[in-house]
């Protein structure tokens, strides 16, 4: 069964194949902050300082955690609740999932919002696992708790092994995905796909596009199932069946 969760400020939601927003409304200001280093130091010490923790969330974390600890712990990396200082900012996350000929890829989309009111979104990767399976399991956990910076992790159970990843994306434009410990700088593409071996390696390709970069979701997916190298990657003898 696929599952994506979020984690909000009223605890976890679970949902398939839909987008929602992790967001906390408490802090507000009349322009957007331009992330420097200065500025990303203050908002570290500010996470330090409990004069600017945002106490009600931490308690409903606490609170969200003692409910759903098995979830939680499931993931490549136990999400313990936490102390931030206060923030206003939206994360998502998107579930799809691709057909060529008789193969099957399943993805997600980690992204922001442009703003926490807004309904636009900056794709900041997508990530597809060759599957072979529709009912796969797989599993997203976004996390807008480290804001200005996004993270995100999950996993894809293929037929023989289970992929494993973890996400971070830095405001000043650096981001990268470890996927079963390997790491890929982000700012070298930001379409990441996996193709899993019957020998329990896997290969990889990283293409510098992203959904971003089109009208609709459609003209990307063309995109990819057209690329040359994709198209060769996926009818290797050496794939998944």
């Amino acid at each position: 069964m696929k599952k994506i969760i979020i984690l909000t400020i009223t605890g976890l939601i679970f949902y398939s194949c839909q987008v929602r927003k992790a967001t906390v409304s408490t802090f507000n200001s009349a322009e957007e902050p331009k992330w420097t280093l200065e500025t990303l130091n203050a908002r570290a010490n500010e996470h330090l300082d409990s004069s600017h923790w945002d106490k009600k969330l931490f308690q409903q974390d606490i609170a969200t955690y003692e409910k759903y600890t098995e979830v939680f712990q499931s993931y490549p990396l136990n999400k313990s609740p936490f102390p931030v200082a206060e923030y206003d900012y939206a994360v998502s996350s998107i579930p799809f999932t691709i057909e060529y000929e008789t193969q099957v890829v399943k993805g997600v989309r980690i992204g922001e919002y442009v703003n926490p009111d807004s309904d636009s979104i900056v794709d900041r990767l997508t990530l597809m696992v060759l599957s072979n399976d529709k009912e796969s399991d797989e599993s997203t956990l976004v996390d807008s708790r480290n804001f200005p910076y996004l993270t995100a992790e999950g996993y894809f159970v293929v037929t023989n092994n289970q992929i494993d990843w973890v996400f971070s994306a830095s405001p000043d434009g650096y981001s990268f995905v470890v996927v079963n410990m390997k790491l890929f700088d982000l700012r070298f593409g930001e379409t990441i796909i996996i193709y899993p071996q019957k020998d329990k390696s896997f290969l990889y390709d990283q293409i510098k596009d992203s959904p971003n970069n089109y009208a609709n979701f459609e003209l990307y997916r063309e995109s990819i199932i057209n690329n040359e190298r994709v198209k060769q990657q996926l009818q290797s003898d050496g794939n998944i069946q």
